[in-house]
């Protein structure tokens, strides 16, 4: 793999000459790896010089016939966070056809599990997995210290650990429907579990990046219904082309599927997915996007949750059996972004002599391919 960079939702680009494969043709690259497309220049709205779109608009995934070798490391990467469901609540299901036809489109893991910890179904805990590795200061799930293991706020517990936050060169959080920055107390419909940047005491960063979105309006019964029109920091740094390393996005409560109906939160998806697809970065194969569920919503150890993978280098229709989780993912945003350093069960091994599950070091981006 070669290096470049990423914003998530999952969209990469090649870096270096050659990049295209299978009988693709090579992209021009900068001597900072950047590719530039036939190596022209175009101005910003600053009048900065950027490289030149390689991606046509309109581009989502791969679907030219010819393998595209993802780069290395990703510029941006962009994770949106949707609430309990099982896979064939969603995957597959007609309530939500726009997640099918990116499914169709982009790379989906069959076998995603919900297997962190052995028996909790709280949201929290998945979040803090997620973007930490564990849910404890020293160990995972209840065999370690200063273990959540509720969906209190941080007010109840916070964590001394690190996480992806304190990794990358820059972060925003996007939490759609909370009162102020970085608000460490849930109020409407905005859940403080669903938004793990609060709960990592040593985030000095959380008041300037931890940012608040506008609530939008979305059909609960009107499939492929645009909802109101968003207008906030995520969309103006999508469209000014400020977008930070790591984006995390939580849609409220009644758009995510918590609350909501599956057809609700697809059509907030509907509204915001264009908008990155068509962003500049994603265009210049800069940007990555992950749409993952925190946990299924049955009690099956090890169930498998929805999830959906997005990046022009993805072949159109991908799927993989490889079995996964939060921990894997977490490693594979880590590695687009550039970072050695994995953090809890990410690396495979735990302080405190907890045991990793199955999954947890899988190299999800080779079974995916961005």
């Amino acid at each position: 793999m070669r290096s470049l960079s990423l914003v998530l939702l999952l969209v990469g680009c090649g870096s270096s000459k050659g990049s295209l494969v299978d009988g693709g043709t090579d992209l021009a690259v900068a001597s900072d790896g950047a590719p530039t497309g036939d190596a022209s220049q175009q101005p910003s709205a600053d009048g900065a010089m950027t490289p030149a779109t390689i991606f046509p608009a309109g581009t989502i995934c791969n679907d030219t016939g010819a393998k595209l070798s993802a780069p290395a490391t990703l510029k941006h990467l962009i994770v949106v966070l949707e609430e309990n469901e099982n896979f064939g609540s969603v995957n597959g299901n007609a309530a939500a056809p726009y997640i099918g036809s990116l499914a169709a489109k982009c790379g989906v893991a069959t076998n995603y599990a919900d297997n962190c910890f052995t028996d909790n179904l709280l949201s929290l805990p998945h979040y803090l997995a997620l973007t930490s590795g564990s849910n404890c200061d020293v160990g995972l799930d209840s065999g370690g210290t200063g273990c959540i293991r509720d969906d209190n706020d941080p007010g109840s517990h916070v964590l001394t650990t690190k996480s992806i936050f304190d990794q990358v060169s820059s972060w925003k959080s996007y939490q759609e429907s909370m009162q102020s920055a970085c608000a460490t107390t849930s109020s409407g419909r905005y859940a403080c579990k669903h938004n793990p940047a609060v709960y990592y005491s040593d985030l000095s960063s959380c008041s300037a990046s931890d940012v608040s979105i506008p609530t939008i309006t979305c059909s609960a019964s009107g499939k492929m219904k645009a909802c109101t029109t968003p207008q906030n920091a995520f969309t103006d740094e999508l469209a000014n082309d400020t977008l930070p390393a790591f984006s995390f996005v939580t849609p409220n409560l009644d758009n995510d599927m918590h609350d909501g109906t599956v057809t609700q939160a697809d059509n907030w998806l509907f509204t915001y997915l264009p908008l990155v697809f068509a962003s500049p970065a994603y265009l210049r194969g800069e940007v990555a996007v992950l749409v993952l569920w925190d946990e299924q919503s049955s009690l099956t150890f090890g169930g498998a949750t929805p999830n959906l993978f997005i990046s022009p280098y993805i072949t159109a229709g991908t799927t993989t059996a490889v079995q996964m989780n939060h921990f894997s993912v977490l490693r594979a945003m880590e590695s687009a972004l550039g970072i050695s350093t994995f953090l809890g069960c990410a690396s495979g091994t735990i302080s405190g002599g907890a045991t990793c599950p199955a999954g947890s070091t899988t190299d999800v981006r080779s079974a995916i391919g961005f």
